[in-house]
């Protein structure tokens, strides 16, 4: 299959030459790649092992009974999120290269990073991993529709959607989290000790795989300042309108908290499975993978700046009690619910 056409009406201030393209990485520098690969895949699936210990069945029966915050996320992730995307690229004049890349990150589903942002920040982990778990899902048929709405100012051909790596993150979302379940149901006092893990090896995994990162790629933060505004605004516009929204619609606190790390926090390595299978044989295939590559470390400690205010916002009594005033409506649409079903049987 012949690369994807772009157009390049721009200079290109090309930091990847086309021998970077041919000729292949150092020893070292390919074994560091080898090992960052092996430590997210590692620390992502015990993260989601520990994100399981803290989820029940009732509270998954919950989240789906209530469907109401996972629409707003999915409304969030696949239509303001493209949108913040495609009009960044177009305000700040992104170079084509550039530009692919933050349509590609943008129209990706949730990234299971979240979930831990979220359990750190006193959000709701079960809404979390439903959302993270059917965004992916939804991203098979929503991916390919918003990049052939969006990528029509900057390549005339479709992107290649990586269908084997949706099915693989979902098999790596669903397993572990079953598994963390079961283990909380079976051994209860064991779940503490591997959550509290869980959080530790995350946090471990995270600040290991930004420092692999930046030793393998550093021509990569070489980039033009408007790559750094759009780095900087994207993930920080997405997260405050998935929390603006959520609020606006009179979702508890907790689940506003998750609807913003839902909406901020994207696949980075869907994006790059993506773009390596669209623009394999493109010379440009390096250029358009910057962006993404950015963007991982960059979500990342927004992350942490948004944990730190969550957890030091004032309105802990307030949102207790939000979250009782919720709790008890669910409860009692439920408890109608049972009545009226009975009263038909």
């Amino acid at each position: 299959m012949s690369a994807p056409t772009i157009t390049m009406d721009v200079d290109v201030d090309e930091y990847w030459s086309n021998e970077t393209v041919i000729v292949g990485p150092p020893a070292h520098i390919a074994a560091m790649k080898l090992a960052n690969k092996i430590v997210l895949s590692v620390i992502m699936l015990f993260i989601m092992l520990a994100m399981g210990c803290t989820i029940t069945v009732k509270d998954v029966k919950d989240a789906l009974r209530f469907p109401k915050s996972v629409l707003i996320g999915t409304l969030c992730q696949f239509v303001l999120m493209p949108l913040t995307g495609f009009c960044l690229a177009l305000a700040l004049s992104l170079p084509a290269h550039y530009a692919i890349g933050v349509l590609v990150i943008s129209c990706c589903p949730g990234g299971t990073i979240s979930n831990l942002f979220t359990f750190w920040a006193n959000g709701d982990v079960c809404l979390s991993v439903c959302m993270t778990t059917i965004s992916t899902v939804v991203a098979i048929g929503m991916m390919p529709f918003n990049l052939f709405i969006y990528s029509r100012v900057w390549t005339d051909d479709r992107a290649i959607i990586p269908f084997v790596s949706i099915f693989t993150s979902l098999v790596c979302i669903l397993i572990p989290v079953a598994i963390g379940m079961l283990i909380r149901w079976k051994r209860e006092k064991w779940t503490k000790l591997i959550t509290r893990t869980g959080s530790i090896f995350g946090m471990l995994g995270i600040a290991l795989s930004i420092t692999l990162t930046a030793l393998v790629n550093p021509s990569t933060y070489r980039v033009v300042w408007r790559v750094w505004i759009c780095l900087v605004f994207m993930p920080a516009m997405g997260a405050t309108f998935g929390y603006a929204l959520a609020t606006l619609l009179r979702r508890p606190t907790t689940h506003c908290r998750t609807i913003a790390f839902e909406t901020g926090i994207q696949s980075v390595s869907l994006a790059m499975t993506l773009i390596l299978l669209t623009f394999g044989d493109s010379p440009f295939m390096y250029n358009v993978l910057i962006f993404p590559s950015l963007y991982g470390p960059c979500e990342i400690v927004q992350g942490f700046v948004a944990i730190f205010i969550f957890r030091l916002f004032p309105g802990r009594r307030r949102e207790r009690e939000q979250d009782r005033e919720y709790q008890g409506k669910r409860e009692e649409n439920f408890g109608l619910q049972k009545t009226l079903k009975e009263t038909r049987v």
